[in-house]
């Protein structure tokens, strides 16, 4: 018997499905503990993109509605509404966005060992795997691959948190689709939560377009007598029909606050050099993708992968690769296999060409010409569409490895491979995602200025914040427009490295704080509509001369971390009026953006439904 073909001896009953997915479940959670851990402090999570608050407002931002791109829609309006629900019941806000990453990371984990069981009983016979807990140990090497490996890590230190949605719905994809009946249902629902950014939207529809077209090819595909292969063609087109629908009342939210805001300005600089994959130390591009990693930003990068190391976990990575070279083979008629592992090879290939000036050439010209488009300048996220692949390759390594080290020693092996890829990621989470609690002025402030009119300018200058009261002062973006319900001028900038500034779309708002770096009058700034001036002062950043702007102004708050200024004239008197600032969005786009939102929600509400009653069919 074949390293790749163990399958139950006679006489020995297999594990129902519920078992083994409760199995791998556990064993998700556990590795989940491990990374998040520090997550179950009290605290709201603040690390960079992460930016979690008490009361978020459902501004014109958080719709997509205000001066930068819908690139948290409709993630922000989902933490409104779950936020106030919460706090309707009584229940703490602070643990939510945590709560939901460590669903994510469950997911993820139950559908990598769904992916492998999946394949493993198409190669070895019908309902055949291995038994007992023999097969729940050759299948955690996979479950823990999933989990913990550079891509989650590093974009769980740069804070894109929902963004696991669509990594989890990617390896959800091949299990539902890349079959003879497709799972419609329960794919339409998968792309609903991936939908939770419009990145994780576009990752759930190219593996969900992969593995429906992979679905008509492979053993046992439209056999039987009766039309059985044109009956399975009219399935995957119902199917594909069906998708279809669901990803455009998934993309709704972003999409129409996009038209809606006029299409956001790309502007001189399209970031894309920025954001291209980076190459790690000793791997280059092309071997840093292929170990999942490579994430631009070198800040929210684990030591462990900024050294030697690298270059011994990508060696380790690649014998994993061999071990399972031979059940993979055995294995490519399925059509999972062929959803999943032609997708890593091509993903591979075309992330690390987009790092090279070729490649960076033409990445700019698509972003430049089309303002959609920006959603691929940051290509190392699409690394995702690899991990299906990777999984497998890890499932099928400690079948190979089972007959010479048993079972427990095969898996033993296999899955200090895939920890060894990040040794430190439990370090240096519980290090980094340290939540804070927001200082009682936020709340003062925000009795001062929300729902009056003025708009309100932030110091110092700049888009994030680097102070010791959070993050250990790591740079984390301005919590202040996810707190304060009123409009707060941000130009978006982003500082990457040796890679420079890339510009935002604040264009209004890089005015107004030149303005008030410069010194200027502050009639200045009230002519461009702004009656605040938050001063954050414990957070680290350009000042300029703003102390000359200020001294003629009214102050309203202040306390050890915020300072709250009102602008008025000469005399300091607090204005009679709000000055002229640009209308917030009318109340007919507010509208229809949330009636998108609502659309999205009740898609994936029904589409849950209906996954659950057809799987209780099916027993």
């Amino acid at each position: 018997m074949s390293a790749t073909s163990i399958g139950p001896r006679r006489g020995l009953a297999v594990p129902g499905p519920g078992v083994a997915v409760a199995v791998d479940a556990a064993v998700g959670a556990v590795v989940t503990v491990l990374l998040l851990a520090g997550l179950a402090r009290p605290g709201f999570p603040l690390l960079r993109d992460w930016v979690a608050t008490p009361t978020p407002p459902l501004s014109d931002a958080a719709l997509g509605l205000g001066e930068s791109a819908a690139r948290a829609v409709p993630q922000d309006v989902a933490v409104v509404w779950a936020t106030r629900a919460l706090d309707a019941v009584g229940l703490p806000v602070w643990p939510l966005t945590g709560l939901l990453t460590a669903v994510f990371c469950v997911w993820l984990a139950v559908a990598a060992g769904a992916l492998v069981r999946q394949v493993v009983r198409r190669v070895t016979g019908p309902g055949a795997d291995t038994p007992g807990w023999a097969g729940h140990l050759l299948r955690a090497p996979a479950v823990v691959v999933a989990v913990w490996n550079p891509l989650v890590v590093e974009r769980l230190l740069q804070g894109h948190w929902s963004l696991l949605a669509g990594v989890a719905a990617v390896v959800t994809m091949p299990v539902l689709l890349a079959r003879p009946g497709p799972r419609v249902a329960a794919a339409c629902a998968a792309l609903v939560a991936a939908g939770l950014t419009p990145t994780g939207w576009v990752l759930a529809v190219v593996a969900a377009a992969v593995s429906l077209g992979c679905a008509g090819s492979g053993p046992g595909v439209g056999a039987g007598p009766g039309g059985g292969r044109d009956l399975e063609r009219g399935r995957r087109l119902r199917a594909a029909t069906a998708l279809a629908a669901v990803a455009v009342v998934t993309a709704l939210p972003w999409l129409v606050a996009t038209l809606l805001a006029g299409g956001a300005a790309t502007g001189g600089d399209t970031g894309v050099a920025a954001f291209a994959a980076r190459a790690e130390t000793g791997i280059g591009t092309l071997g840093s993708v292929v170990a999942l990693g490579g994430i631009w930003n070198s800040a929210a990068v684990p030591p462990s992968r900024a050294s030697w190391w690298a270059a011994a976990a990508l060696a380790l990575l690649l014998a994993v690769w061999v071990l399972a070279a031979r059940g993979l083979w055995r294995a490519r008629r399925d059509p999972a296999v062929r959803a999943t592992v032609p997708l890593a090879l091509v993903t591979w290939l075309l992330v690390a060409l987009a790092a090279t000036g070729p490649g960076v050439a033409a990445l700019d010209a698509l972003v430049g010409a089309v303002p959609a488009a920006g959603l691929l300048r940051d290509t190392q996220k699409f690394v995702a569409l690899a991990l299906p692949a990777t999984v497998l390759a890890w499932g099928f390594a400690s079948r190979a490895l089972a007959p010479r080290l048993r079972p427990a020693g095969a898996a033993l092996v296999v899955t200090a491979v895939a920890v060894s890829a990040v040794p430190d990621a439990p370090r240096v989470l519980w290090d980094s995602l340290r939540p804070v609690t927001y200082g009682d002025g936020w709340a003062t402030v925000a009795g001062i200025v929300d729902g009056r009119p003025g708009d309100l300018l932030v110091l110092p200058a700049g888009s994030f914040r680097s102070t010791p009261l959070w993050a250990g002062g790591s740079a984390v973006l301005d919590p202040a427009p996810r707190i304060l319900d009123t409009r707060v001028l941000v130009p978006g900038d982003l500082v990457v490295g040796s890679a420079g500034t890339v510009a935002g779309e604040g264009d209004r708002a890089r005015e107004a704080t030149g303005v008030l770096l410069r010194g200027e009058d502050p009639r200045e700034l009230t002519d461009l509509g702004v009656r605040w001036v938050l001063d954050e002062r414990t957070s680290a950043g350009p000042r300029g001369a703003s102390d000359r702007t200020l001294a003629t102004t009214t102050t309203r708050f202040a306390d050890a971390e915020l300072v709250l200024y009102e602008l008025g004239g000469p005399d300091g008197r607090e204005l009679a009026a709000g000055p002229v600032s640009p209308p917030p969005a009318p109340a007919e786009s507010r509208a229809a953006v949330l009636a998108a939102h609502a659309a999205w929600l009740l898609t994936g509400v029904v589409a849950t439904a209906l996954a659950w009653v057809g799987r209780r069919s099916r027993r």
